[in-house]
């Protein structure tokens, strides 16, 4: 009787799997372990962006990963001090390396749960429901209730002051660098792996940040990112 070896189907080990608020997701370790499964030629990472006081300390690195058959997988990933934990705030590059690792081996492997490795915060899990593709708004907000809390008079900031809202765009326009070269071509990649039109990506822009691709903050560049690799 012939004792030749049978080869496994690729499995995801339940070991790498964790359920946050009733959300499955899926640990580096898991989908690197898949990918050797299937067959992992090599993985190759280039810095797009180096992190630096001007835009933000945010870094930017590009994953491709290579199968022994030939095929490649390419993906994008950032990091900086607001969308990691304390701990990582000084290792902002490497967490950039290892989110863009993640979503190209999540490519590779067709495992459609997001890493966990790719959270801002372990208490911000995705929602369940991701028709909306740019939920910014909501980060804007958010960001914006942990600066000086401002004396709250309700009835002057509805109608009473047309100005004001106007003038706290042009300030908060005003706090951050312009869209850096290496930002807009991480997006321009992203689109193009996405199958998102110019029309569709300006329009989604303009519903976002009332602005334009080209006058976007730093800041507003890494949340478009971030809400691109997040796209279905």
């Amino acid at each position: 009787m012939s004792e030749k070896a049978v080869a496994k189907e690729p499995r995801l080990d339940e070991r790498f799997i964790k359920n946050l608020k009733g959300k499955d997701f899926v640990l580096y370790a898991g989908v690197l372990d898949v990918a050797h499964q299937i067959g992992l030629k090599s993985i190759k990472v280039d810095a797009v962006q180096y992190p630096n006081k001007d835009n933000g300390s945010e870094g930017i690195c590009k994953a491709t990963v290579i199968a022994i058959d030939g095929r490649q997988f390419s993906e994008v990933g950032d990091a900086n001090p607001k969308n990691v934990t304390p701990l990582i705030a000084v290792h902002v590059l490497r967490m950039a390396a290892t989110r863009a690792k993640a979503r190209a081996l999540r490519d590779f492997t067709n495992i459609g749960m997001t890493c966990l490795e790719e959270l801002e915060n372990l208490d911000d899990v995705v929602p369940a429901d991701t028709s909306n593709v740019f939920p910014m708004r909501k980060q804007k907000q958010r960001r914006s209730t942990n600066e000086t809390a401002q004396p709250e008079t309700p009835q002057k900031d509805q109608n009473t002051d047309p100005q004001k809202a106007p003038v706290e765009k042009t300030k908060e326009k005003s706090s951050g660098a312009t869209i850096s070269t290496a930002q807009r071509n991480a997006i321009m990649s992203l689109c193009t792996r996405k199958s998102i039109t110019e029309q569709e990506l300006e329009k989604q822009i303009e519903d976002a940040f009332k602005s334009t691709l080209d006058n976007l903050t730093t800041s507003e560049a890494s949340s478009l990112i971030r809400s691109l690799q997040q796209a279905a």
